[in-house]
C-alpha cells in the first residue's frame, strides 16, 4: 500500500493546482459579495477583477502596486484594493481624457496600462495608472459611457446658460 502512494507526485500537483483555483474563487466571490452589498440594485457596465493600481500623480514617492477590481458605472469609475482596502472613485464629470501610457509620476512601468487625467477631489488636474485586461475595450467603455455622456451634459449646461435659447433672455 505504502509503495502505491510513494511515486505519486502528480497527487500532490493536483492538490496544489485545486487550491489555487479554489482560492482564486474563493477571493472572487467575496469580492462580488463586496459590491453586492456596497452597490445593490446600480447598474455596472463592466467589471474587472486582477486590476493593478500604480497610484496617482498627486500622490508622493515612487508609483505604488495593488491589487484590486476596478467597477465602471454609468456616472463613475470604481477602484478597490484587494489587501490594503484602497478606494478611488473617479466622476464621470471630472475626467478629461483617457489613453494608453507606460508610465505614472514620471516612472516608467515597462508595461502598457489605461491612464486618466482627471481633476481630483480639490479640482486640481491628476492622473492615475491602471493595468487593465483587455484595455482597449476599457478605454472604449470608458470614453462612450463616462466621457460622452459627461461632455454631452455641459454642451447642455452651456446652451441653456445661452441667451435666446429655449425661449428666454
Amino acid at each position: 500500500m505504502q509503495n502505491l502512494y510513494a511515486n505519486q507526485q502528480w497527487i500532490t500537483i493536483a492538490l496544489i493546482f485545486f487550491g489555487i483555483i479554489g482560492y482564486i474563487a474563493f477571493i472572487r466571490w467575496r469580492d462580488r459579495k463586496w459590491i453586492e452589498n456596497r452597490f445593490g440594485d446600480q447598474k455596472i457596465l463592466a467589471m474587472s477583477f486582477g486590476v493593478n493600481y500604480f497610484g496617482r500623480d498627486s500622490e508622493s514617492g515612487k508609483p505604488r502596486k495593488s491589487s484590486g477590481f476596478l467597477l465602471l458605472l454609468p456616472d463613475r469609475l470604481f477602484y478597490r484594493s484587494r489587501a490594503v482596502g484602497l478606494e478611488l472613485t473617479i466622476i464621470n464629470k471630472n475626467i478629461a481624457h483617457v489613453y494608453p501610457d507606460n508610465s505614472i509620476k514620471g516612472y516608467d512601468l515597462h508595461q502598457s496600462v489605461v491612464k486618466i487625467d482627471f481633476l481630483n477631489e480639490n479640482d486640481e488636474p491628476d492622473s492615475a495608472a491602471f493595468k487593465v485586461p483587455y484595455p482597449p475595450q476599457w478605454i472604449r467603455a470608458i470614453e462612450n459611457n463616462l466621457l460622452e455622456k459627461s461632455q454631452k451634459s455641459e454642451v447642455g449646461d452651456q446652451s441653456l446658460k445661452k441667451p435666446g435659447v429655449g425661449g428666454k433672455e
